[in-house]
């Protein structure tokens, strides 16, 4: 009788081939996709006053660095491919470890490439006049093509995300540039009013920073590939940390760019802020031109997610935490080419059962933002660990510790609560779907048993 290979340690190690410019374009390429052209309206919605809305960003912003620099410290600790799985595992063990994995395989990662397709797709479709209907397929076929580039190599996938992270950065601040130095000749679209923002209360604030917190998501993906990044410990500080100030600096240009030519108003009563921006400066054709840079914008986030998603998978399974297949890598291509494919089959399926980006995107933002809260937590046990002696003090340390994990975790604990109250059963359903992996644990521990 045959029997099945396993894979051995060497078959699924990855190999150290990503540079620092292609960590850095992984960072800010995963984090600007659409919500620097979606999120501003929303925000507008319910903050009136402008200072007020950049204050915000700025905050979102500020509570994004705060969880970097603790990243950055346990990255360059544990450099290993699997990021928050891996640091959650050696601060609360393996249960928490795999209940994450859990959730990133089925909700979080298949939603996020699914909801930010479904904006590839629409803005792509418009820019070739395709009907409605044509939508799925474009973004299927989007998918499945990425999931093939990143599965024919390492490299491969980060040359990728490298070009269309710089592709993106250049347009966004072309439209900046565009939005300080020309006037906005063109006539408004017609469009209802938007009913002024109430005064300002906390309440008002927590439900903003929903959509500035699913604009500055991403900023945790670099650590995914943190055992294929080349001198992780001086790259990933770089990668993480500076990746996500420049994010900052964009975001809160932009929303200059977005007030300057629309006021108030009218980013709160435009959905498609950028849209309209352009189209005020250039017309017609600047509003198609601005499709093209969603398109690109929310293609190279897609390749991000598909080129970070299944290391987290791959990492449980040669852990021993999933089906050992699952950690295995194509012999020639040296890529997690199993978990790559069921990754893109998931994406395409809640693709399918969506009606578009709102429709999903609440599934993972919630769920998200827990693990990393857990996450940032782990570095209080590291830090425990170095005092006993059990593990090396790393090279990198975070600033005003502990101060920016605990502001972070704190921070974290109360925009969550704020939107499990306000935001509906999705994102309940996706806290209820990765509670679901504690049992699933327990049964695969006495399976294993």
């Amino acid at each position: 009788m045959a029997v099945a290979s396993v894979p051995t340690r060497q078959d699924v190690e990855l190999k150290r081939q990503i540079g620092l410019y292609a960590a850095t374009a992984i960072t800010v390429g995963n984090i600007i996709g659409s919500g620097i052209f979606r999120s501003p309206h929303s925000v507008a919605q319910h903050i009136q006053s402008f200072p007020l809305v950049i204050l915000a960003w700025v905050i979102g912003g500020i509570l994004s660095i705060c969880g970097s620099l603790a990243l950055a410290e346990l990255a360059v600790t544990h450099p290993k491919t699997g990021g928050l799985y891996v640091f959650i595992r050696e601060g609360f063990g393996n249960a928490h470890g795999f209940v994450f994995g859990w959730a990133n395989l089925w909700v979080i990662k298949p939603t996020v490439i699914a909801s930010i397709t479904s904006v590839f797709a629409l803005y792509f479709c418009q820019v070739l006049h395709l009907p409605k209907n044509t939508e799925f397929p474009v973004g299927a076929a989007a998918i499945l093509l990425l999931t093939f580039v990143n599965w024919l190599g390492v490299k491969e996938g980060a040359r990728t995300q490298s070009l269309f992270t710089t592709l993106k950065v250049i347009g966004i601040l072309g439209l900046c540039v565009a939005a300080f130095t020309l006037p906005a000749a063109y006539p408004a679209t017609p469009v209802a009013a938007a009913a002024p923002a109430a005064g300002f209360s906390l309440g008002a604030l927590s439900l903003a920073m929903i959509s500035i917190l699913f604009a500055y998501d991403g900023w945790t993906d670099s650590t995914y590939v943190a055992g294929e990044i080349v001198e992780p410990k001086r790259a990933l500080p770089i990668a993480i940390v500076w990746g996500t100030w420049l994010v900052i600096a964009v975001y809160v240009l932009t929303n200059f760019a977005y007030f300057r030519v629309l006021g108030p108003g009218g980013v709160a009563s435009y959905e498609a802020v950028g849209s309209e921006t352009i189209r005020r400066l250039m017309g017609e054709w600047g509003a198609r031109a601005l499709a093209v840079l969603v398109a690109i914008s929310t293609f190279g986030t897609t390749n991000g997610a598909i080129l970070t998603g299944p290391r987290v998978t791959q990492a449980m399974a040669a852990d021993g935490l999933l089906w050992r297949p699952l950690a295995a890598l194509d012999p020639k291509r040296a890529t997690p080419s199993l978990a790559l494919w069921v990754q893109g089959v998931l994406a395409c399926v809640w693709l399918w059962c969506a009606s578009g980006f709102e429709d999903v995107s609440g599934w993972f933002v919630t769920t998200s933002w827990l693990f990393y809260a857990l996450t940032t937590a782990s570095l209080f046990v590291q830090r425990r660990r170095e005092g006993r002696g059990e593990i090396a003090v790393p090279s990198y340390r975070t600033p005003l510790y502990p101060f920016t994990p605990i502001l972070f975790v704190l921070a974290t604990a109360l925009i969550i609560a704020s939107d499990l109250h306000d935001s509906g059963w999705k994102a309940w359903a996706g806290v209820a779907i990765a509670a679901l992996g504690y049992p699933v644990y327990w049964l695969w521990k006495g399976r294993r048993g």
